[in-house]
Protein backbone atom coordinates (compact mmCIF):
# COMPACT_ATOMS: atom_id res chain seq x y z
CA UNK A 1 0.00 0.00 0.00
CA UNK A 2 1.24 3.54 -0.82
CA UNK A 3 2.28 5.47 1.79
CA UNK A 4 -0.36 8.58 3.42
CA UNK A 5 1.08 11.78 2.47
CA UNK A 6 2.51 13.19 5.00
CA UNK A 7 -0.09 15.66 6.81
CA UNK A 8 -0.93 15.97 10.12
CA UNK A 9 -4.47 14.75 10.54
CA UNK A 10 -7.27 16.84 11.01
CA UNK A 11 -9.23 16.92 14.41
CA UNK A 12 -12.24 14.37 14.29
CA UNK A 13 -15.17 15.83 12.98
CA UNK A 14 -13.51 18.41 10.72
CA UNK A 15 -14.45 16.64 7.89
CA UNK A 16 -18.16 16.54 8.63
CA UNK A 17 -18.05 20.46 9.77
CA UNK A 18 -16.55 21.37 6.26
CA UNK A 19 -18.85 19.32 4.33
CA UNK A 20 -21.61 20.94 5.80
CA UNK A 21 -19.78 24.39 5.68
CA UNK A 22 -19.75 23.99 1.97
CA UNK A 23 -23.06 22.16 1.63
CA UNK A 24 -21.86 18.95 0.28
CA UNK A 25 -21.65 15.64 1.80
CA UNK A 26 -19.11 14.38 3.62
CA UNK A 27 -18.43 11.47 0.78
CA UNK A 28 -18.37 13.99 -1.61
CA UNK A 29 -15.77 16.61 0.24
CA UNK A 30 -13.83 12.88 0.92
CA UNK A 31 -14.05 12.53 -3.12
CA UNK A 32 -13.02 15.98 -3.71
CA UNK A 33 -9.78 16.10 -1.59
CA UNK A 34 -8.87 12.18 -2.84
CA UNK A 35 -9.05 13.99 -5.80
CA UNK A 36 -6.88 17.16 -5.97
CA UNK A 37 -4.09 14.82 -4.16
CA UNK A 38 -4.17 12.56 -7.21
CA UNK A 39 -3.90 15.32 -9.53
CA UNK A 40 -1.39 16.82 -7.92
CA UNK A 41 0.95 13.65 -7.71
CA UNK A 42 0.80 12.42 -4.20
CA UNK A 43 -0.59 8.88 -5.61
CA UNK A 44 1.48 8.86 -8.46
CA UNK A 45 -0.45 6.43 -11.19
CA UNK A 46 -0.40 2.78 -10.42
CA UNK A 47 0.45 2.79 -7.10
CA UNK A 48 -2.74 2.11 -4.44
CA UNK A 49 -4.70 4.54 -2.31
CA UNK A 50 -4.28 3.76 1.84
CA UNK A 51 -5.95 1.21 2.81
CA UNK A 52 -10.61 1.89 3.64
CA UNK A 53 -9.05 1.74 7.37
CA UNK A 54 -5.99 4.39 7.27
CA UNK A 55 -8.73 6.65 5.30
CA UNK A 56 -11.21 6.08 8.04
CA UNK A 57 -8.44 7.21 10.65
CA UNK A 58 -6.98 9.83 8.97
CA UNK A 59 -10.62 11.26 7.85
CA UNK A 60 -12.09 10.47 10.74
CA UNK A 61 -15.22 8.99 8.57
CA UNK A 62 -17.07 6.06 8.37
CA UNK A 63 -16.17 3.24 6.05
CA UNK A 64 -19.29 3.79 4.12
CA UNK A 65 -18.50 7.18 3.59
CA UNK A 66 -14.81 6.09 2.15
CA UNK A 67 -16.15 3.61 -0.29
CA UNK A 68 -19.04 6.14 -1.50
CA UNK A 69 -15.65 8.53 -1.91
CA UNK A 70 -13.82 5.87 -3.62
CA UNK A 71 -16.70 4.70 -6.04
CA UNK A 72 -17.35 8.26 -6.67
CA UNK A 73 -13.63 8.12 -8.42
CA UNK A 74 -13.65 4.38 -9.45
CA UNK A 75 -16.94 6.01 -12.24
CA UNK A 76 -14.62 9.09 -12.88
CA UNK A 77 -11.89 6.42 -13.74
CA UNK A 78 -9.27 7.79 -11.74
CA UNK A 79 -9.41 4.57 -9.61
CA UNK A 80 -9.43 1.08 -10.67
CA UNK A 81 -10.32 -1.55 -7.99
CA UNK A 82 -8.09 -4.99 -7.57
CA UNK A 83 -8.85 -7.99 -5.94
CA UNK A 84 -6.27 -10.62 -4.00
CA UNK A 85 -3.62 -10.25 -1.54
CA UNK A 86 -2.41 -7.42 -3.60
CA UNK A 87 -5.55 -5.64 -4.24
CA UNK A 88 -6.67 -2.60 -3.01
CA UNK A 89 -7.56 0.86 -4.85
CA UNK A 90 -5.10 1.51 -7.49
CA UNK A 91 -4.70 5.17 -9.24
CA UNK A 92 -5.61 4.62 -13.26
CA UNK A 93 -5.76 7.44 -15.72
CA UNK A 94 -9.13 8.52 -17.26
CA UNK A 95 -9.25 7.62 -20.87
CA UNK A 96 -10.16 10.82 -23.69
CA UNK A 97 -13.64 9.64 -24.38
CA UNK A 98 -14.31 9.98 -19.70
CA UNK A 99 -12.40 14.09 -20.54
CA UNK A 100 -14.30 13.73 -23.34
CA UNK A 101 -18.10 13.21 -21.81
CA UNK A 102 -17.21 14.93 -18.41
CA UNK A 103 -16.32 18.36 -20.67
CA UNK A 104 -19.34 17.49 -22.86
CA UNK A 105 -21.48 17.52 -19.47
CA UNK A 106 -19.77 20.81 -18.34
CA UNK A 107 -20.87 22.37 -22.34
CA UNK A 108 -24.49 21.30 -21.89
CA UNK A 109 -24.61 22.31 -18.31
CA UNK A 110 -23.33 26.05 -18.68
CA UNK A 111 -25.73 26.90 -21.80
CA UNK A 112 -22.36 27.52 -23.61
CA UNK A 113 -22.79 29.44 -26.69
CA UNK A 114 -22.30 28.21 -30.57
CA UNK A 115 -19.67 31.60 -30.87
CA UNK A 116 -17.72 30.71 -27.34
CA UNK A 117 -17.23 26.85 -29.00
CA UNK A 118 -15.98 28.30 -32.09
CA UNK A 119 -13.63 30.63 -30.82
CA UNK A 120 -12.19 27.54 -28.79
CA UNK A 121 -12.20 25.27 -31.53
CA UNK A 122 -10.14 28.53 -33.49
CA UNK A 123 -7.67 27.98 -30.66
CA UNK A 124 -7.42 24.55 -30.82
CA UNK A 125 -7.78 22.85 -34.00
CA UNK A 126 -5.03 24.35 -36.29
CA UNK A 127 -2.55 23.80 -33.71
CA UNK A 128 -4.56 19.81 -34.51
CA UNK A 129 -4.44 20.11 -37.95
CA UNK A 130 -0.51 21.08 -37.65
CA UNK A 131 0.48 17.67 -35.15
CA UNK A 132 -1.83 15.42 -37.30
CA UNK A 133 0.57 16.82 -40.53
CA UNK A 134 3.53 15.27 -38.40
CA UNK A 135 2.27 12.76 -36.51
CA UNK A 136 -0.67 11.17 -38.95
CA UNK A 137 -0.42 7.31 -39.71
CA UNK A 138 -1.22 6.34 -43.60
CA UNK A 139 -4.14 4.37 -42.11
CA UNK A 140 -5.66 7.71 -40.76
CA UNK A 141 -4.40 9.53 -44.06
CA UNK A 142 -6.82 6.86 -45.83
CA UNK A 143 -9.66 7.25 -43.35
CA UNK A 144 -9.11 11.10 -43.65
CA UNK A 145 -9.49 10.98 -47.66
CA UNK A 146 -12.47 8.87 -47.25
CA UNK A 147 -13.98 11.32 -45.35
CA UNK A 148 -13.08 14.14 -47.53
CA UNK A 149 -14.68 12.37 -51.06
CA UNK A 150 -17.63 11.56 -48.24
CA UNK A 151 -18.31 15.19 -47.89
CA UNK A 152 -18.48 16.07 -51.44
CA UNK A 153 -20.42 13.00 -52.34
CA UNK A 154 -22.98 14.18 -49.82
CA UNK A 155 -22.69 17.88 -50.42
CA UNK A 156 -26.72 18.21 -51.56
CA UNK A 157 -27.63 16.72 -48.50
CA UNK A 158 -27.79 18.75 -45.17
CA UNK A 159 -28.00 15.91 -42.66
CA UNK A 160 -25.85 13.42 -44.35
CA UNK A 161 -23.38 16.08 -44.91
CA UNK A 162 -23.40 17.57 -41.15
CA UNK A 163 -22.34 14.16 -39.89
CA UNK A 164 -19.68 13.56 -42.57
CA UNK A 165 -18.34 17.07 -41.66
CA UNK A 166 -18.06 16.08 -37.67
CA UNK A 167 -16.57 12.79 -38.67
CA UNK A 168 -14.47 14.69 -40.79
CA UNK A 169 -12.43 17.06 -38.15
CA UNK A 170 -12.94 14.68 -35.35
CA UNK A 171 -10.71 12.10 -37.85
CA UNK A 172 -8.19 14.78 -38.59
CA UNK A 173 -8.08 15.55 -34.28
CA UNK A 174 -7.76 11.89 -34.05
CA UNK A 175 -4.74 11.49 -36.66
CA UNK A 176 -2.96 14.08 -34.58
CA UNK A 177 -2.43 11.27 -31.82
CA UNK A 178 -2.94 14.08 -28.74
CA UNK A 179 -4.99 13.21 -26.14
CA UNK A 180 -5.86 16.55 -25.24
CA UNK A 181 -6.71 17.60 -28.64
CA UNK A 182 -9.20 14.50 -29.48
CA UNK A 183 -10.64 14.99 -25.75
CA UNK A 184 -11.33 18.61 -25.67
CA UNK A 185 -12.43 18.71 -29.48
CA UNK A 186 -14.40 15.64 -29.00
CA UNK A 187 -16.38 17.14 -26.52
CA UNK A 188 -17.50 20.32 -28.31
CA UNK A 189 -18.08 18.43 -31.64
CA UNK A 190 -22.18 17.80 -30.35
CA UNK A 191 -22.67 21.41 -30.31
CA UNK A 192 -20.51 22.60 -33.51
CA UNK A 193 -22.76 19.77 -35.56
CA UNK A 194 -26.24 21.78 -34.23
CA UNK A 195 -24.41 24.47 -34.94
CA UNK A 196 -24.04 23.51 -38.63
CA UNK A 197 -27.99 22.90 -38.78
CA UNK A 198 -28.39 26.54 -40.00
CA UNK A 199 -30.54 26.96 -43.08
CA UNK A 200 -28.04 29.45 -44.39
CA UNK A 201 -25.45 26.86 -44.69
CA UNK A 202 -26.61 26.36 -47.84
CA UNK A 203 -25.13 24.10 -50.59
CA UNK A 204 -22.65 27.20 -52.17
CA UNK A 205 -21.10 27.18 -48.27
CA UNK A 206 -21.04 23.45 -48.31
CA UNK A 207 -19.27 22.86 -51.42
CA UNK A 208 -17.06 25.35 -50.44
CA UNK A 209 -16.29 23.64 -46.76
CA UNK A 210 -15.24 20.75 -49.11
CA UNK A 211 -12.81 22.31 -50.87
CA UNK A 212 -11.19 23.80 -48.18
CA UNK A 213 -11.39 20.17 -46.60
CA UNK A 214 -9.46 19.35 -49.55
CA UNK A 215 -6.59 21.50 -49.11
CA UNK A 216 -5.92 20.62 -45.70
CA UNK A 217 -5.90 17.16 -46.71
CA UNK A 218 -3.41 17.82 -49.24
CA UNK A 219 -1.29 19.27 -46.31
CA UNK A 220 -1.64 16.30 -44.22
CA UNK A 221 -1.01 13.96 -46.81
CA UNK A 222 2.59 15.79 -47.67
CA UNK A 223 3.10 16.52 -43.68
CA UNK A 224 3.15 20.13 -44.77
CA UNK A 225 2.53 21.21 -40.84
CA UNK A 226 2.50 24.90 -41.54
CA UNK A 227 0.51 24.88 -44.06
CA UNK A 228 -1.88 22.67 -42.50
CA UNK A 229 -2.20 25.27 -39.72
CA UNK A 230 -2.69 28.25 -41.94
CA UNK A 231 -5.48 26.47 -43.95
CA UNK A 232 -7.64 25.38 -40.90
CA UNK A 233 -7.23 29.43 -39.48
CA UNK A 234 -8.11 30.50 -42.65
CA UNK A 235 -11.38 27.96 -42.58
CA UNK A 236 -12.57 28.28 -39.50
CA UNK A 237 -12.33 31.95 -39.33
CA UNK A 238 -14.36 32.46 -41.89
CA UNK A 239 -16.72 29.99 -40.68
CA UNK A 240 -16.93 31.93 -37.04
CA UNK A 241 -17.30 34.87 -38.99
CA UNK A 242 -20.35 33.60 -40.71
CA UNK A 243 -21.87 31.68 -37.84
CA UNK A 244 -21.56 34.58 -36.08
CA UNK A 245 -23.83 36.87 -37.93
CA UNK A 246 -26.21 34.00 -38.36
CA UNK A 247 -26.59 33.72 -34.32
CA UNK A 248 -26.62 37.73 -34.05
CA UNK A 249 -29.65 37.89 -36.53
CA UNK A 250 -31.55 35.12 -33.99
Amino acid sequence: MAAIPQKRPKKAGSLAEEAAERSTSVASLLSEKLRAAIVRGEFPQGTSLPSERELMVRYQTSRATVREALGALTAQQLLVTKRGRSGGAYISSPSSTFVARSLNDFISGQNIRYIDLIYVREALEPAAAAQAALSRTEEQLEELERLTEECANVVADMEAFQEANINWHLALTAASNNPLFIAFLTSISTGLHAATSFEEFDIKIRKAVVGVHWQIFEAVRQRDADAARRRMVRHLSAYGEELAALTSEG
